[in-house]
């Protein structure tokens, strides 16, 4: 029954979700607001002109997000397993069941992601700050991992933020430049606080706080939703951690070195380069995982992880956000597995630039060449 229902669902869920950063209408009758759709949409600047924000909308930006990914799951495929499916599948039923609160996803989307840019509520991660000493650790142990001159910060994302009205009239506040009164930003604070009574399922769903990416300016904003989503399906909270900042944190290795690995004259298509970069970011993280000296995993634990990470891989192979095949993401992460084994005893860790020329040498051309049709 849930597979039918989510393949009609769906479409819908698309509409909803991807479309993060579109604010929608606050209704409620208790509130009056003088703001419509179209004023509110007028007002939020491409740059915010109240605040030195940790980053501009250029910085900010992102090549993926694994809350997009973890859409492509709720359908199932011939390319990957269902059990993120069923989790997800789970809430958004909760949601359709008042299709009057699923008009306001997207708004409460769009809110998070300003909070994530704004730095509000992003230094403590898991709901009630549950996995902050975790996540300090890992950060830490992945900088002495890799050193490199690059600042690498993890910033969290919770429900608890849009539950919060100074928080709530902060991120209105920063977010809209012709706002005259700070007031205004508590108005539209109130609208969300009375929300979150009328449709507590709304404030409850992970979707809310669901985003999963590594930004150009250093910062990787991982949502409690997101964590929740994963471990739901039966995984432990260290790994799923462990698994999704490892693999962002590859990625801004990859931002680092941009210029030198990937020249711009390269004549690879953007299916083709999406593929590689993703790849990559899956082979250093089965090799960190596994490392005697980084998050010590054994492979089975490991292999846990990825199996249901890679339900975002497809076949769609010309598509330009192309991941490659969930056969081809695990393939790579075994082989950093395989290298990190190699150097056991001796426990030594190859450079950011030792891997990928190894990636590119070893592990690409053979992953891509055995596995593409699979």
């Amino acid at each position: 029954m849930l597979r039918i229902c989510t393949k009609i669902l769906l479409p819908v869920l698309l509409i909803f979700l991807g479309t993060a950063c579109e604010p929608e209408h606050l209704e409620n009758p208790a509130v009056e607001t003088v703001f419509t759709v179209e004023s509110l949409l007028a007002k939020i600047p491409d740059e915010p002109s109240k605040a030195v924000l940790i980053t501009t909308p250029e910085d900010f930006s992102h090549n993926e997000n694994l809350q997009d990914l973890l859409l492509n799951a709720i359908s199932p495929t011939e390319c990957g397993a269902t059990k993120l499916a069923e989790v997800s599948g789970r809430y958004f039923e909760k949601l359709l069941a008042n299709p009057e609160a699923l008009d306001h996803l997207a708004h409460y989307k769009y809110l998070n992601r300003q909070a994530a840019k704004l730095g509000i509520g992003s230094d403590y991660y898991g709901s009630n700050s549950i996995h902050t000493q975790f996540v300090g650790k890992l950060e830490r142990d992945l900088e002495r991992f890799w050193n490199i001159d690059r600042e690498i910060n993890i910033l969290g994302q919770h429900n608890q933020t849009l539950e919060d009205r100074e928080s709530l009239a902060d991120i209105y506040w920063y977010s809209i430049n012709d706002m005259e009164s700070k007031e205004e930003a508590y108005r539209l604070a109130d609208a969300i606080i009375a929300l979150n009574q009328k449709f507590p399922e709304l404030i409850r769903s992970p979707f809310i706080s669901s985003d999963g990416f590594a930004a150009q300016n250093g910062k990787i904003v991982v949502g409690d939703g997101l964590i929740k989503l994963f471990a739901e399906t039966g995984l432990q909270n260290d790994i799923v951690w462990t698994g999704i900042v490892t693999h962002e944190w590859a990625h801004q290795i990859q931002f680092h070195f941009m210029n030198s690995w990937y020249p711009s004259d390269n004549q690879m298509d953007a299916a083709e380069r999406t593929r590689m970069l993703e790849l990559e970011a899956d082979f250093f993280s089965g090799y960190y995982m596994t490392h005697k000296r980084g998050a010590t995993f054994n492979w089975k634990r490991a292999e846990e992880f990825f199996e249901l990470f890679y339900q975002a891989g497809d076949c769609s192979f010309e598509f330009e956000q192309h991941h490659g095949t969930p056969l081809q993401r695990k393939q790579a992460s075994f082989e950093g597995y395989l290298l990190a084994e190699a150097a056991k005893k001796k426990g030594q860790i190859l450079s950011p630039q030792e891997l990928h020329d190894y990636f590119l040498l070893k592990v690409l051309p053979e992953t891509v060449r055995e596995l593409q049709y699979f």
